[in-house]
Order: C-alpha cells, then structure tokens, then sequence
C-alpha cells in the first residue's frame, strides 16, 4: 500500500514540474505561405459619385475573402492592416487615407477561415476632390503588395 501511494506522489510531483522530460514545451508549427490564389481582394465606394456640396467623405469597403480550404494567415509588421488612395487619372496621389491616421509598431496575425471575409470600412475625405473629374480609388494591404483592388469614382458639384 505504502508503495502505491510513493508511486502516485512521484507521478504526481512529475506532472507539476515544468522540467520533466514529459512537460518540456513542443517546438511550434512554422506558419503555412499565404496562398494568393486562394484570396480575393474587392473594393466597395459608397456612394460612387460623391455629391461634393453635402458630402465630405466617401466610406471605402475593403474585403477580402478566404475562397480556399485552409485558414489563412496574415502577418502585419504594425498596427495598420489596409490602407487606401486616391489618385487622378495621371496617377497623382490626392488623398492617402493612413496620413490622418497614427499606427503603433505592435506586429499582429489575422486568420481568415475558410469560406470567411475580413472586412475593414475606411472613411476617406473628398476635399481635394473636385467635380466633373474622374478618379481612382485603390484599397490595399500594405503587407502584401499582391493584396491590391481598385475603382473609380467621378464627384458631382
């Protein structure tokens, strides 16, 4: 009986101690490549001919969807996940939407599960819009140059 009783005490003390052959941790699984092919970037701009005299912004809809059968996993470098700007026809920078806004340099992971969409709605100012002209709206995912849609948007007086 005495023996019984040292063998559940030992096995016990083994269990809570984080040094034990038995506890010691299991190396991590290396992340899995983003698969590209399996994810589709849309933009949304609301509303798409913006009435300057009454609207000083247009909201921006980037989504991105996880069409394949495995979680994918984004890696960001800070705190800004999407981004987006307007340019004339030429390709002059308008409006760059992360200029008014601060990010820390805290790295984050987002998972998008199968099936899934990650959806970020980007309020972005018309003041240097003007009407009549025709520009083009691009959402992206600074991380991930590949992670890129555009649009177009012509204001009205």
């Amino acid at each position: 009986m005495l023996g019984r009783a040292w063998e559940s005490t030992v096995n016990a003390t083994r269990k809570l101690n984080p040094l034990a052959d038995d506890m010691k941790p299991k190396p991590m699984k290396e992340r899995q490549a983003v698969d590209f092919k399996k994810l589709a970037i849309e933009l949304v701009i609301d509303p798409p001919a913006p009435k300057l005299s009454e609207q000083r912004q247009m909201t921006v809809t980037v989504r991105l969807h996880n069409k394949g059968k495995r979680v994918a996993q984004l890696a960001f470098p800070s705190t800004q996940r999407v981004d987006v700007l307007v340019k004339t026809k030429e390709g002059k920078v308008v409006e760059h939407w992360a200029d008014d806004h601060r990010f820390d340099n805290e790295p984050g992971l987002v998972a998008i599960n199968p099936g899934e969409r990650l959806e970020y709605n980007l309020s972005v100012a018309t003041r240097e819009l003007s009407a009549g002209s025709e520009f083009i709206v691009e959402g992206f995912f600074p991380a991930y140059e590949l992670l890129r849609a555009s649009g177009k948007v012509t204001p009205v007086p």
